[in-house]
């Protein structure tokens, strides 16, 4: 499932990554239906023996993504996800998902439980203003996730652009993975054929973001927790069935 290389060069990452071509030699379980069909065929056409790795997120920025995502490839991961005990400024988040599937601020922006109008009205104020200075980085996209201080964004754009080049199949959990796929996306196209959303849910930004990269929006669970639950239940069903 993997290409070697070691390859920090971006440039020389986006290279490497080949359009996706998926397999097709696979039957499905009988009692495999609706949802869970759908996402044992994503993997089947693009993995076979399943052995799964949880990427520690840890400052760095974009070379340790891409030394993360070789490391574990390299001793045998064929699914990869993401793990993040950094809190990263959703103001950040929400503005380059805005920026980068060209919706306002509103329109990325989720009134979660307890949160008050107050707190929401400020946090697309915020949005806004952020989206305002920032218009002109669409087309260098790679400074957007220099918005994020704490290097996490720019980690995950290594990551899943080196998982991509090495043909390795990631789902994604987190708004912040897909401000990072969006990033990644924008410099190739071709690498979000390797990844798909681990749930649905009522978080506007998450549809924006899933539309505008074309990729599976995940198991129907309709999660809002922003806590990766849905990658990990993609996990277990997979390890299940597969």
């Amino acid at each position: 499932m993997s290409d070697p290389g070691e390859s920090k060069d971006p440039a020389e990452l986006l290279d490497r990554i080949e359009s996706f071509i998926p397999f097709t030699s696979f039957t499905l379980p009988e009692r495999a239906t609706g949802s869970l069909a759908e996402l044992l065929t994503w993997w089947w056409e693009r993995g076979s023996d399943l052995r799964t790795k949880q990427l520690e997120i840890t400052q760095g920025g974009f070379d340790l993504g891409v030394s993360s995502v070789n490391t574990a490839v390299d001793s045998g991961f064929t699914l990869l996800t993401f793990h993040n005990d950094t809190v990263v400024d959703p103001v950040v988040i929400r503005a380059i998902i805005g920026l980068l599937t060209r919706k306002d601020a509103w329109q990325v922006t989720h009134q979660g439980s307890g949160m008050s109008d107050e707190f929401v009205m400020k946090q697309i104020a915020d949005t806004v203003d952020l989206m305002r200075a920032n218009r002109d980085k669409r087309s260098e996209s790679r400074e957007l996730a220099q918005l994020d201080s704490t290097g996490t964004i720019d980690f995950i754009v290594g990551a899943l652009l080196t998982a991509s080049a090495r043909k390795t199949p990631v789902i994604l959990g987190t708004t912040c993975e897909l401000a990072a796929a969006l990033i990644a996306h924008r410099l190739s196209m071709k690498a979000s054929g390797w990844w798909r959303n681990g749930s649905t849910s009522p978080d506007r930004a998450v549809g924006q973001a899933v539309d505008r990269m074309g990729i599976a929006p995940g198991l129907p669970l309709g999660l809002s927790d922003d806590q990766g639950v849905g990658a990990e239940i993609s996990l277990e069903l997979l390890t299940t069935f597969t």
